[in-house]
């Protein structure tokens, strides 16, 4: 019989997730550009698609936005 590995949950869970929006405002760059980015599969922070609408995982933006600030 196999043993079932337990997932792990990570350290720090947001209490929610952003809206595209709100991504915008942190970021500083017009909800267009995100859509942009959505569209065309490349740059920006990691998305999470729930079902029509576009979320992001504020710990995920923060170290996206700190990447790219070098």
């Amino acid at each position: 019989m196999r043993k079932q590995q337990r997932i792990q949950p990570p350290a720090m869970l947001p209490s929610r997730l952003w809206n595209i929006k709100e991504t915008a405002e942190f970021l500083g760059i017009p909800v267009s550009t995100l859509y942009y980015w959505s569209y065309r599969g490349e740059g920006g922070p990691p998305i999470l698609r729930i079902g029509r609408t576009l979320r992001y995982n504020p710990l995920d933006v923060i170290a996206w936005a700190q990447k790219e600030a070098g």
